[in-house]
């Protein structure tokens, strides 16, 4: 039973700025995957290895969503920037990693066989935030191929290997968020 909860959350959490300010919302970092499927749960080891790289950075929020639900939608409405890290079928080599922005996150999300494995998908949730009118107007989804997806508590070692290419898009995509608002 994967889940997101608040001791994975908190420690993975840097202190934030107030919410009163939309604009002073924090960057929030979901980390999305079941960690007993092996490759499947690559989003929430992502977010570890992020938080061991980054370190605790104020205004960076760095939580673990499991396997998703329409109760994470709560915390998608209260942030401006939003990146999802998730295991994704791209029919590429194990281990590949891929940065979709804004529309182009959309898109993919809105193809055929963008099925999803967990209670609810992406493409849903953001449908949902679309609805309230509450869509964060910075969003990116990092999709890592996974090999096979079964049960076990480890990555393989092709997307253990590519942890250090999750981590610098995410940097690369905070860089170009701060330099597009400075």
């Amino acid at each position: 039973m994967p889940s997101h909860s608040a001791h994975a959350s908190s420690a993975c959490t840097a202190p934030a700025p107030p919410t009163g300010d939309p604009a002073l919302r924090p960057t929030l970092i979901m980390g999305v995957g079941n960690t007993l499927q092996g490759d499947d749960g690559v989003g929430v080891h992502a977010l570890h290895w992020l938080h061991n790289a980054l370190g605790a950075q104020p205004g960076i929020h760095l939580y673990d969503a499991g396997t998703l639900g329409a109760t994470l939608l709560v915390e998608i409405e209260q942030t401006r920037r939003l990146i999802f890290i998730d295991a994704m079928r791209m029919n590429t080599a194990a281990g590949t990693v891929r940065c979709f922005e804004g529309a182009a996150m959309d898109q993919w999300l809105r193809r055929a066989q963008a099925g999803s494995v967990h209670e609810v998908s992406l493409g849903e949730l953001l449908d949902m935030a679309r609805l309230l009118d509450r869509l964060p107007p910075r969003r990116a989804l990092i999709g890592i191929e996974p090999g096979p997806i079964g049960w076990g508590e480890h990555l393989s070692a092709e997307l253990t290997g590519a942890l250090p290419q999750v981590e610098h898009c995410v940097r690369d995509v905070l860089r170009r968020w701060t330099d597009e608002t400075a």
